[in-house]
């Protein structure tokens, strides 16, 4: 039996976790606390779930029961739930539920090819048919099945990179000779992934170009499909959506949120805390921070882009 939703646990579980994660709280009791719940969506309501409000208006439109409504203000709720008040209920929903729901660290499948000259550190997780060069995994790196990662890759504590991405492909980068024939620059350099990083699927991240590495910042996160060219800098926190392309050696800054199938141009500089629209194509620098992009070309369509929430998009971080 699949089991949607992720691990059940008790109160208690939940007290101890609210203060693992230093979340003030308080507890409103309306009905009989149930065995077990788990952490459940509102687009598909389950009893005993774990929910979470930030517009307490909005309880009513939902058959909730039995369960654990996180909010941030005393309400009337039907009968059977129970409320657990916190100061930002989406934020102590979400560390709740990774707390609780922590990756399984596996160990090394046996079906995976490892090169004699990688560096394996403690608590790494390989999973099927993966294929591992002379790189350096640190410590908790969690690779799923059918992972690359090629020679010359340092991959940093903390890491997850999801089934069948490759890390350290070779890129192409050329000219024509005289007679018009192609010639090809050989791809000699490395990657970083640095700490606390998350990839999805099927992405692929090309290898430096010589000398350079294409760098991608600590708790950086990427969708399914992304590309990352040869000697792209990516900053620390950089959200990118599914099918998102970087061509060579551009450089995105801290904490941008890239939208869905955008494109930055090679050698194209992104500052930190610009969103990119879905489907946008940067093809000039952005020197102004805090800007939302939209269009082909892009174009600043939105200044001071965290006084309010994007659609589909966190609200920027500012403090």
């Amino acid at each position: 039996m699949l089991e949607i939703g992720g691990k059940k646990v008790n109160l208690d579980e939940i007290i101890l976790h609210l203060k693992d994660n230093a979340i003030d709280y308080q507890i409103v009791e309306n009905a009989t606390w149930q065995d077990t719940y788990k952490f459940a969506s509102i687009k598909n309501v389950v009893p005993n779930g774990i929910y979470y409000f930030e517009n307490t208006e909005f309880i009513s439109r939902f058959n909730i029961e039995n369960s654990i409504l996180i909010v941030s203000e005393a309400v009337q709720v039907s009968s059977g739930n129970n409320l657990i008040i916190v100061e930002n209920p989406q934020l102590a929903h979400y560390l709740l539920c990774a707390s609780i729901n922590k990756v399984k660290i596996d160990g090394i499948s046996a079906s995976s090819k490892i090169n004699s000259e990688a560096t394996i550190g403690e608590n790494v997780s390989i999973g099927e048919n993966c294929v591992i060069g002379k790189c350096i995994l640190e410590d908790g790196v969690v690779l799923k099945h059918n992972v690359v990662i090629e020679d010359n890759v340092i991959i940093k504590k903390n890491t997850f990179i999801d089934s069948n991405s490759v890390i350290g492909a070779g890129g192409l980068a050329w000219i024509w000779n005289s007679n018009g024939e192609r010639i090809i620059q050989p791809q000699l350099g490395g990657v970083i992934i640095e700490e606390d990083c998350i990839l999805a699927t099927d992405i692929t991240i090309v290898k430096g170009s010589l000398s350079e590495c294409t760098t991608i910042g600590k708790g950086t996160v990427m969708a399914h499909g992304t590309k990352i060219g040869h000697g792209v800098q990516l900053g620390e926190q950089v959200h990118i959506a599914n099918n998102v392309s970087i061509a060579g050696n551009a450089r995105v800054g801290n904490r941008c949120f890239l939208g869905s199938a955008c494109v930055i141009s090679s050698n194209i500089s992104v500052i930190e805390n610009c969103i990119v629209g879905a489907g946008a194509v940067v093809v000039a620098h952005v020197d102004e921070s805090f800007v939302t992009l939209a269009g082909v070309p892009a174009k600043i369509i939105k200044r001071n882009n965290y006084n309010g929430k994007p659609n589909g998009a966190p609200k920027p971080f500012k403090k």
